[in-house]
Protein backbone atom coordinates (compact mmCIF):
# COMPACT_ATOMS: atom_id res chain seq x y z
CA UNK A 1 0.00 0.00 0.00
CA UNK A 2 2.85 2.60 0.88
CA UNK A 3 5.46 1.15 -1.26
CA UNK A 4 8.68 2.69 -0.94
CA UNK A 5 8.67 5.33 -3.36
CA UNK A 6 11.67 6.93 -5.23
CA UNK A 7 12.71 10.38 -3.37
CA UNK A 8 13.21 12.30 -6.93
CA UNK A 9 9.57 11.33 -8.02
CA UNK A 10 6.69 13.51 -8.02
CA UNK A 11 4.18 13.45 -5.33
CA UNK A 12 0.96 13.04 -7.06
CA UNK A 13 -1.58 10.38 -4.80
CA UNK A 14 -1.90 10.22 -0.99
CA UNK A 15 -0.32 6.67 -1.72
CA UNK A 16 2.97 8.25 -2.41
CA UNK A 17 3.39 9.90 0.53
CA UNK A 18 6.14 8.77 2.98
CA UNK A 19 7.12 9.11 6.33
CA UNK A 20 10.63 9.97 4.96
CA UNK A 21 8.70 13.08 3.61
CA UNK A 22 6.50 14.19 6.55
CA UNK A 23 9.82 14.02 8.52
CA UNK A 24 11.26 16.72 5.79
CA UNK A 25 8.36 18.69 5.43
CA UNK A 26 8.29 18.56 9.77
CA UNK A 27 11.74 19.52 9.70
CA UNK A 28 11.61 22.74 7.20
CA UNK A 29 8.61 23.85 8.66
CA UNK A 30 10.43 23.45 11.92
CA UNK A 31 13.35 25.71 10.90
CA UNK A 32 11.15 28.43 9.55
CA UNK A 33 9.03 28.88 12.98
CA UNK A 34 12.15 28.69 15.22
CA UNK A 35 13.11 31.96 14.90
CA UNK A 36 9.88 33.53 15.53
CA UNK A 37 9.45 31.12 18.67
CA UNK A 38 12.52 33.16 20.06
CA UNK A 39 10.14 36.51 19.53
CA UNK A 40 9.37 38.36 22.57
CA UNK A 41 7.11 36.50 25.74
CA UNK A 42 4.07 37.12 24.95
CA UNK A 43 4.00 39.18 21.96
CA UNK A 44 1.78 38.15 18.99
CA UNK A 45 4.93 37.16 16.84
CA UNK A 46 5.51 34.17 19.61
CA UNK A 47 2.29 32.90 20.24
CA UNK A 48 1.81 32.98 16.59
CA UNK A 49 4.75 30.39 15.94
CA UNK A 50 3.03 28.63 19.17
CA UNK A 51 0.22 27.70 17.75
CA UNK A 52 1.16 27.05 14.17
CA UNK A 53 3.67 24.45 15.99
CA UNK A 54 1.07 23.14 17.80
CA UNK A 55 -0.91 22.34 14.20
CA UNK A 56 2.10 21.07 12.74
CA UNK A 57 3.28 19.24 15.52
CA UNK A 58 -1.11 17.22 15.28
CA UNK A 59 -0.56 16.95 11.92
CA UNK A 60 2.54 15.26 12.06
CA UNK A 61 1.25 12.81 14.51
CA UNK A 62 -1.79 12.18 12.28
CA UNK A 63 0.55 11.37 9.80
CA UNK A 64 3.08 8.88 11.22
CA UNK A 65 0.12 7.42 12.36
CA UNK A 66 -1.85 6.62 9.73
CA UNK A 67 1.13 6.06 7.59
CA UNK A 68 2.02 3.17 10.37
CA UNK A 69 -1.71 1.67 9.98
CA UNK A 70 -1.87 1.34 6.19
CA UNK A 71 0.88 -0.67 6.22
CA UNK A 72 -1.19 -3.09 8.38
CA UNK A 73 -1.59 -6.57 6.92
CA UNK A 74 -5.19 -7.09 8.39
CA UNK A 75 -7.06 -3.30 8.00
CA UNK A 76 -10.70 -3.40 7.39
CA UNK A 77 -11.63 -1.47 4.08
CA UNK A 78 -13.63 0.90 6.06
CA UNK A 79 -10.68 1.50 8.58
CA UNK A 80 -8.36 1.95 5.64
CA UNK A 81 -10.81 4.08 3.96
CA UNK A 82 -10.75 6.22 6.36
CA UNK A 83 -7.21 6.50 7.21
CA UNK A 84 -6.76 7.25 3.70
CA UNK A 85 -8.84 10.36 4.30
CA UNK A 86 -7.18 11.31 7.33
CA UNK A 87 -3.87 11.01 5.75
CA UNK A 88 -4.70 13.20 2.60
CA UNK A 89 -6.26 15.39 4.74
CA UNK A 90 -3.45 16.31 7.23
CA UNK A 91 -1.14 16.10 4.30
CA UNK A 92 -2.94 18.73 2.37
CA UNK A 93 -3.06 20.82 5.96
CA UNK A 94 0.62 20.50 6.62
CA UNK A 95 1.37 21.26 2.33
CA UNK A 96 -0.74 24.50 2.95
CA UNK A 97 1.73 25.43 6.07
CA UNK A 98 4.70 25.07 3.64
CA UNK A 99 3.18 26.01 0.59
CA UNK A 100 4.03 30.01 1.10
CA UNK A 101 8.14 28.91 0.70
CA UNK A 102 7.27 27.34 -2.78
CA UNK A 103 9.98 29.60 -3.97
CA UNK A 104 12.70 28.96 -1.15
CA UNK A 105 15.46 26.97 -2.36
CA UNK A 106 14.95 24.32 0.27
CA UNK A 107 11.15 23.91 -0.66
CA UNK A 108 10.68 20.29 -2.32
CA UNK A 109 8.66 21.06 -4.98
CA UNK A 110 8.52 17.62 -6.61
CA UNK A 111 7.25 15.97 -3.06
CA UNK A 112 5.54 18.96 -1.10
CA UNK A 113 2.56 19.14 -3.33
CA UNK A 114 -1.24 19.09 -2.84
CA UNK A 115 -3.19 15.83 -3.42
CA UNK A 116 -6.55 14.97 -4.02
CA UNK A 117 -6.77 11.09 -4.40
CA UNK A 118 -5.49 8.38 -2.69
CA UNK A 119 -4.37 6.62 -5.87
CA UNK A 120 -4.74 6.35 -9.99
CA UNK A 121 -7.85 3.86 -9.38
CA UNK A 122 -9.52 6.35 -6.61
CA UNK A 123 -8.95 9.26 -9.32
CA UNK A 124 -10.75 7.58 -11.75
CA UNK A 125 -13.77 6.30 -10.08
CA UNK A 126 -14.20 9.44 -8.46
CA UNK A 127 -14.12 11.39 -11.45
CA UNK A 128 -16.55 9.03 -13.08
CA UNK A 129 -19.02 9.66 -10.01
CA UNK A 130 -18.72 13.61 -10.86
CA UNK A 131 -19.19 12.92 -14.44
CA UNK A 132 -22.54 10.99 -14.12
CA UNK A 133 -23.58 13.65 -11.05
CA UNK A 134 -23.40 15.89 -13.81
CA UNK A 135 -24.79 13.89 -16.60
CA UNK A 136 -27.92 13.95 -14.05
CA UNK A 137 -28.06 17.62 -13.18
CA UNK A 138 -27.58 18.27 -17.34
CA UNK A 139 -30.78 15.91 -17.70
CA UNK A 140 -32.94 17.37 -14.72
CA UNK A 141 -32.13 20.90 -16.53
CA UNK A 142 -33.22 19.55 -19.86
CA UNK A 143 -36.47 18.43 -18.43
CA UNK A 144 -39.74 20.57 -18.90
CA UNK A 145 -41.11 22.14 -15.60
Amino acid sequence: MNAPVPEASQLIYGEDITLNDVAKINAFLAERASRSVKAERGSDERQVARSLRAVQSHLVNELEHGLQFTNLPKVSFDLLEGLQVQIRSAWNALWAMSSPWQSHPGYDAQRWRHVKFWNADDEVHRQALLAEIFDRKEVDRRLPE
